[in-house]
């Protein structure tokens, strides 16, 4: 008796490799969509605004991105402050670890424009926001120039080099509306302008990924659901 013949048939009945692993893909896959997070892996949800007196309208405008494009903004707006007393703070680390940002977004830099030794005089401080923040994307978003000043690019340079291309936008050389000849804010319109400029830049080159830049209709502002405000004598 031949007994190639009498084992083909069984051999023929069963699947072949191929069809088993297209199973058990079929099995796996959906049970580990079910349980995979929603969003791509570093996509900030959480977004944490900290600065000077610049910040409060920026972080509004971004809040608006975020209502349309599924991320939350918390704003820390401490009047008058600068590199040197956010950083120079004991509180700070404990301000960023309660709130537990996917990543930080940061205006400062503003009060200290005429700055010319900023590495000397900031350099310190400038370390000790950048420990506070940790491993967290960052995206600092440098000062405007100063009206009827020319002035501020000495600050902003080394703002450049100390946080690197992916974490720094220079705002130096924009044209936005001021509220007068010798006031350095912006107006309410020219803080959108700014914002917008901002996110228009970050999917190429920023290391922070936002779920979308879908842009909010109209000039919408939305404050968040956390809006801390700190006069310039108050501590942090």
């Amino acid at each position: 008796m031949n007994c190639k013949n009498i084992y083909t048939p069984v051999v023929k009945k069963l699947p072949s490799l191929r069809w088993v692993l297209i199973v058990l893909v079929a099995i796996i896959l959906p049970s580990f969509a079910a349980t995979a997070a929603p969003t791509q892996k570093g996509e900030a949800k959480k977004i944490l605004f900290i600065g000077d007196s610049m910040t409060g309208w920026l972080s509004e405008r971004l809040n608006a991105y975020g209502r349309e494009n599924g991320f939350e903004v918390s704003t820390i707006v401490w009047d008058g402050s600068t590199i040197a007393k956010w950083g120079n703070s004991k509180h700070l680390s404990s301000v960023i670890q309660s709130e537990n940002p996917d990543a930080v977004f940061v205006s400062l830099g503003m009060n200290e424009l005429f700055e010319m030794n900023p590495q000397a005089k900031l350099g310190t401080a400038m370390g000790n926001i950048k420990k506070a923040i940790g491993n967290r994307p960052v995206l600092w978003i440098g000062p405007l120039s100063w009206p009827g000043q020319n002035k501020g690019k000495v600050v902003d340079e080394w703002l450049g080099n100390e946080l690197g291309p992916n974490s720094y936008f220079s705002s130096f050389s924009l044209s936005v509306p001021r509220q007068s000849a010798r006031n350095p804010h912006p107006t309410k319109e020219g803080m959108k302008n700014w914002m917008d400029t901002v996110i228009e830049w970050i999917p190429q080159h920023a290391s922070i990924h936002l779920p979308g830049t879908r842009v909010p209709t109209g000039d919408q502002m939305i404050r968040g659901s956390k809006f801390v405000y700190k006069r310039i004598n108050e501590k942090l």
